[in-house]
């Protein structure tokens, strides 16, 4: 399991990101103070580092020589929440995530400096109610068993095939919307008995308005720090104002 190091001295910002991290299937270690960044280093070989920008910008920071020409050398990537400008850090971050943290944007640096294969997108596993049709047909009502910001993907009983043109229709629970936006069949699964004959499709989004942009990433944001919540043990239900700090 690959280790992230987490060091920041805001417990309202370590507590939401902490079980983020792991919900996606890495081991965290989470610091709160310069003392405590160093032991994690001396102690052990994380493979990202994400340090706050009063840690960052602390002169006791990294004092092991031997540590810090393993870090300056670029071997293992540094991602600054925050960067504190008015103090330049003994440490040079590959990139700088902003607060609040925007749980999209964290999700892409991880894919770019982490993974070998990284994924394009941050996808939710759920399951809502859902309707299509192509040009000049009636609406077909379908299940939309995952989603993200550029697609879905839809179970459905009737079939669909590649690059098929189609509207789809599916409602943002909890929001008070739906959203109905044009979209391209990127893959098809066939049903036989090693996806308990479950007949789906891919579904590429063709062009989202601002507004349906804006809408969509509320909806996936917030089910996505639920679904965070429920699976980490001890975790309460994320508020905004967590990611703020």
């Amino acid at each position: 399991m690959k280790c992230f190091l987490l060091a920041d001295n805001r417990p309202e910002l370590l507590a939401t990101l902490e079980p983020i991290l792991k919900h996606w299937g890495y081991r965290v270690l989470a610091a709160t103070s310069c003392a405590q960044t160093n032991a994690f280093l001396e102690q052990s070989e994380p493979c990202l580092l994400l340090i706050g920008k009063q840690i960052l910008s602390d002169p006791g920071l990294c004092v092991d020589e031997k540590i810090c020409a393993r870090l300056a050398s670029g071997g293992i990537p540094l991602l600054a929440l925050e960067q504190d400008e008015t103090r330049p850090p003994k440490l040079q971050p590959k990139d700088t995530l902003t607060v609040p943290i925007d749980i999209f944007t964290l999700f892409s640096f991880i894919q770019r400096f982490v993974e070998k294969h990284p994924r394009q997108n941050l996808r939710l596993r759920l399951h809502i109610p859902g309707m299509y049709r192509t040009h000049g047909t009636e609406y077909t009502l379908a299940d939309v068993f995952s989603l993200s910001m550029r697609g879905l993907f839809l179970k459905a009983s009737t079939r669909l095939n590649l690059g098929d043109t189609l509207s789809v229709v599916f409602p943002l629970l909890g929001h008070c919307k739906e959203l109905e936006v044009k979209a391209t069949v990127l893959y098809t699964v066939q049903p036989d008995n090693r996806n308990n004959f479950m007949q789906g499709f891919g579904i590429s989004f063709d062009e989202l308005s601002d507004e349906e942009q804006i809408n969509l990433q509320k909806f996936v944001e917030e089910r996505f720090l639920k679904e965070v919540s429920t699976c980490q043990a001890g975790v309460g239900d994320f508020c905004e104002q967590q990611l703020k700090h």
